[in-house]
């Protein structure tokens, strides 16, 4: 019995320490997979996969520069800084309610929350001047990489209201992107 009891205990920690968490992102994907699976029930997505996942990492993107943006206007100790901050927390809150609001037309379900903390925890432990550089240099990495993904929407998203939300925000990303290196290279040459 004692045997038994053992070795259901080893199976019962084997499977659980194979489950890991999914991020947001990773949620959210699989509830619109689900959705998709489901177009007989009236539930599906109303946006082709690649879209749909554009907007979920769109979602996640504006959350993530949204929290650090707030993170800045709080720690940022240049006034130009935390000036920009504060106009990017604007901006992403305002994007993030567009956002949210063509998702729940297309029925797509997106991240509550960032999935990515790693930026956050690593900046938020930097002070003065090495916070500033810090999280410049982030908001030019996150931009970049946000106007390469807005840009390639534009190209192939098939849903045209995503297609449009894509160009629509693209000048945005694309003058936060300018204007962050313009900091950049006032400051820190």
């Amino acid at each position: 019995m004692k045997t038994i009891n053992t070795a259901l205990i080893m199976v019962i920690l084997f499977l659980s320490c194979g489950q890991q968490t999914k991020t947001p992102v990773a949620e959210a994907d699989s509830t619109n997979e689900a959705k998709q699976d489901s177009a007989a029930s009236g539930l599906a997505v109303t946006a082709d996969s690649s879209s749909a996942a554009f907007l979920v990492r769109a979602a996640d993107n504006t959350l993530k520069e949204g929290d650090l943006a707030a993170l800045a206007e709080q720690k940022a100790t240049i006034p130009t800084v935390k000036r920009f901050a504060g106009m990017l927390a604007q901006e992403h809150k305002k994007s993030g309610a567009t956002i949210k609001d063509l998702a729940a037309r297309k029925n797509i379900s997106i991240p509550p929350a960032a999935g990515d903390a790693r930026p956050m925890g690593r900046l938020s432990e930097l002070v003065g001047s090495s916070f500033d550089r810090a999280y410049i240099n982030e908001v030019i990495d996150e931009h970049k990489s946000a106007v390469s993904k807005f840009e390639d929407a534009v190209k192939h998203a098939l849903d045209p209201d995503i297609k449009a939300f894509a160009d629509q925000q693209l000048p945005e990303l694309q003058k936060h992107l300018d204007t962050a290196k313009s900091i950049k290279a006032k400051y820190w040459k």
